[in-house]
C-alpha cells in the first residue's frame, strides 16, 4: 500500500501522539470507514423503500409531499 507522502507525515504524527502503531491507526481508521460506509448503504436502502412507497420519483415529489404535510399540520 502507498501513500502521500503529506499523509503519511500526518498519519505517522497522530500515531506517535496516540502512542499506537501506524498499522494498529491504519487498521482502526479502515474498520471506522467501512462501518461509516455500511451505515450509509443501510440509509441509502432505507431511502429507496421510502421513496418507493411514497411514490417518489424526483424532487418535485419531495416538494410536493412537504407542501402537503405542512399543510395538514398547520390545520386544526
Amino acid at each position: 500500500m502507498s501513500l502521500p507522502f503529506d499523509i503519511y507525515i500526518q498519519m505517522d504524527e497522530i500515531a506517535k501522539e496516540k502512542g499506537v502503531s501506524k498499522s494498529q491507526l491504519l487498521k482502526e481508521s479502515l474498520r471506522q470507514y467501512i462501518a461509516t460506509e455500511n451505515r450509509w448503504r443501510q440509509i441509502r436502502r432505507w431511502g429507496e423503500e421510502a421513496a418507493q412507497k411514497l411514490g417518489i420519483k424526483d424532487e418535485g415529489d419531495v416538494e410536493r409531499i412537504i407542501h402537503e404535510f405542512r399543510k395538514e399540520r398547520s390545520q386544526p
